[in-house]
């Protein structure tokens, strides 16, 4: 019997450690959303106020990347932004996150708001070497409207076909979700 007790008691002892890493791996992946979301709508719109939509595309298109490659190599994780319908293809998402962004989708149908809407879980990659994965959904913005929404100006459209002919990142409306912030941090073994 006293056996059966530690084995229960080192079980429980784990799990909570385990849900305590969860939770710091969890900080970890809101504090970079935070910091690129902060880094990229400020820049946004410091260009939008200054130069106008042309030059906020046109400084999307070189810096945005660019601002998120910054922000994962301070953190020493993998960041990316994505969506169902992404404008720049360097922006595609996986299957994994194409599955948790659906997922997202019917989670805002039956009416959770967009602001809580997130996943997280622990996986190995082909390698065998474990990795926390969190996605946490975009809301769409006033701000957004400009470039993704259905009224985007001509001279805007031209600018926005050029320089990503791919785009499909348009369309969207006050309260859709837009797309979804990914995070991958390697753990420790």
């Amino acid at each position: 019997m006293l056996i059966l007790r530690i084995i229960t008691a080192l079980f429980i002892f784990s799990n909570l450690s385990y849900a305590d890493d969860m939770l710091v791996y969890e900080k970890e992946a809101k504090a970079a959303i935070k910091e690129l979301a902060i880094s990229l709508k400020k820049s946004l719109k410091t260009v939008l106020k200054g130069s106008g939509p042309i030059a906020a595309v046109e400084y999307c298109n070189i810096a945005a990347l660019d601002i998120t490659d910054r922000v994962s190599l301070d953190k020493g994780i993998t960041l990316k932004r994505t969506s169902l319908k992404v404008r720049n293809i360097a922006n595609v998402a996986s299957s994994w996150e194409k599955n948790i962004l659906n997922k997202f989708e019917k989670r805002k149908v039956l009416g959770e708001s967009i602001g809580t809407i997130d996943y997280q879980e622990v996986y190995l990659d082909n390698n065998n070497k474990p990795f926390f994965r969190y996605m946490k959904a975009m809301p769409t913005g006033e701000v957004c409207l400009t470039c993704h929404g259905s009224n985007i100006k001509k001279p805007l459209q031209i600018i926005i076909n050029e320089l990503y002919p791919e785009d499909k990142a348009y369309g969207f409306k006050i309260g859709d979700i837009r797309g979804a912030f990914a995070i991958q941090i390697p753990l420790d073994n």
